[in-house]
């Protein structure tokens, strides 16, 4: 068993597709990596862990007191660092930390060959095919199907599984939905078209009104000007 610390799904799926035979968790934080390693204790052959998730991992220093604790052997370390990772890097190789690191570089074509033998160094019973691992990679992120993506996705927990049957009912559900969206807008449109007809009605009732008022007004103070004058 494989324990793969990567936090970006991209990269953690292609370093799966090298070597796609093996059982591999693929987790992306610190949490996740005391849970899986306590969960299944010596069962787990190699870590592989990203550099930078590892190196908060030695800092806190918890999951080496925990395999203490619980007698756990800690599993050998291969460690990815990409390009902007070479000072931690260099921390690593000055600190003389006894991990295996290797660079990834999704352009580099001699890396899955590399990652392979490294991964072979620390684990020699991974099972591995050198050469389909070159055929995935060289299809990038294209060599999977849509099913196989999804399939890959819902594993890794990031999906609910769906049936095709609750698909098709979805289907089926959205074919009756429509009909009465387009029913309910029309009504909407119409009722648009009735609160506009109201709203004009009032305007008119409203000028008509004013007019009146106008006429009654220019009425009484003719009246008062003849009081005036008697």
């Amino acid at each position: 068993m494989i324990l793969l610390v990567e936090p970006n799904i991209h990269v953690r799926k292609r370093l799966c597709d090298l070597i796609r035979r093996e059982r591999i968790i693929g987790i992306d934080t610190y949490p996740q990596t005391l849970e899986m390693v306590a969960k299944f204790r010596n069962n787990i052959n190699i870590i592989i862990a990203n550099i930078r998730l590892l190196k908060d991992i030695l800092l806190r220093g918890t999951l080496f007191k925990m395999c203490q604790k619980l007698y756990i052997e800690m599993p050998p370390i291969l460690v990815l660092y990409r390009k902007g990772d070479e000072k931690i890097k260099d921390e690593f190789e000055k600190d003389k930390l006894q991990f295996k690191l290797i660079k990834y570089d999704s352009e580099d074509n001699s890396f899955p060959e590399r990652y392979i033998q490294a991964v072979r160094e620390l684990y020699p019973e991974v099972i591995a095919d050198a050469k389909k691992a070159m055929e995935v990679w060289l299809k990038g992120d294209q060599s999977q199907s849509f099913e196989e993506v999804r399939n890959w996705l819902v594993k890794e927990g990031f999906l609910e599984a769906i049936e095709h049957s609750q698909i098709g009912k979805l289907a089926q559900d959205i074919t009756q939905i429509i009909p009465m969206v387009k029913k309910i807008l029309a009504e909407e449109k119409e009722l648009s078209k009735k609160e506009a007809q109201i709203e004009r009605d009032y305007k008119k009732m409203y000028f008509e009104l004013r007019q009146k008022y106008d006429k009654l007004i220019e009425y009484m103070n003719k009246i008062v000007d003849i009081s005036k004058i008697d």
